[in-house]
């Protein structure tokens, strides 16, 4: 049972992790990290400390004792990656081979949250027993993260997530959100047709996320929306649920910008897995966007 555990979440002032703390905080008792940007709020329990210092983190780790960690912090912007791979190392890389380290030796379980980007988007709905090849630093970092975690044979679970929509809970962004700001100000916003994922809405993942953390599932496990689609399509959908005005959209290839890292084609994963051992329903981005919507009008029109 989730509410008999005491849960660690790294990267909770950022999108997913502030979403899973939110969730996991009206369930159980939960520590959260952030490092540099401080959460919109901070009611619950929080500590400040910077990853990338093991002694200090160490310190969280002995003191907060957890019987879970979620490991949901990382240096995810695949071109800051590209720029700067030292970086991306020590953060995305030594530091989540740090807490598995630990979490082997004090027997406690770890979620680590991966990314579709380990694969190089040739063919797309990967499964989880598909040979791995990133294209870019991000990609890498996460697949070397990802060997850390396995390498200490213990209680684990890798979560390869896709492209995660949704409305930020205690802070960061999202894809959604960029898309929202440029219709709300009647700008163009210009979306690939040809990059293909599968995207999942946050709230969503999040519960499968801690579905898993009070489980006992251990492997690798794909966590991502019910359907293929691409960006325009996506933003079609959007505009639906949400009342936009679509001619707004304008439809490109990825091919036409010019970006610092490589972008993989087609890294859509298959979630037959997932459907298989989880109770949680992994949503359409129809559902997920339908349930986004529904829920914003209600928070916004209380009772």
């Amino acid at each position: 049972m989730i509410n008999s555990l005491k849960m660690l979440i790294t990267g909770a002032s950022g999108f997913v992790g502030g979403h899973i703390y939110h969730q996991a905080r009206q369930q159980s008792k939960t520590c959260a990290i952030y490092h540099q940007n401080p959460p919109k709020e901070m009611s619950g329990e929080w500590r400040q400390v910077d990853l990338t210092d093991s002694s200090k983190m160490q310190h969280v780790l002995d003191d907060v004792a957890p019987d879970v960690i979620i490991h949901a912090a990382a240096v995810s912007n695949l071109d800051v990656c590209e720029e700067s791979p030292d970086l991306a190392n020590a953060v995305n890389v030594v530091t989540t081979a740090r807490l598995a380290a630990y979490a082997r030796e004090k027997a406690k379980r770890l979620i680590f949250i991966s990314s579709d980007m380990v694969f190089d988007g040739s063919r797309g709905m990967y499964k989880e027993t598909d040979e791995t090849y990133p294209i870019s630093v991000y990609g890498r970092s996460k697949l070397m993260a990802e060997r850390a975690v396995i390498s200490e044979k213990s209680n684990w679970v890798v979560v390869r997530t896709a492209l995660v929509y949704g409305k930020p809970q205690t802070g960061g962004s999202s894809f959604s959100e960029w898309l929202e700001r440029k219709l709300r100000r009647n700008e163009q916003a210009h979306l690939y047709y040809d990059q293909f994922r599968t995207p999942v809405w946050v709230d969503n993942l999040a519960e499968a996320i801690l579905e898993l953390a009070a489980g006992d599932f251990t492997g690798v496990i794909h966590l991502a929306g019910a359907n293929r689609i691409d960006r325009f399509s996506f933003a079609k959908q959007y505009c639906l649920f949400g009342g936009f005005d679509d001619e707004l959209l304008v439809a490109k290839s990825v091919h036409q910008d010019a970006h610092i890292a490589p972008r993989p084609v087609d890294v859509s994963l298959s979630v037959d897995k997932a459907r298989s051992i989880l109770k949680t329903r992994l949503l359409s981005t129809e559902e997920g966007l339908r349930r986004l919507f529904s829920s914003a009008s209600r928070s916004n029109n209380p009772r």
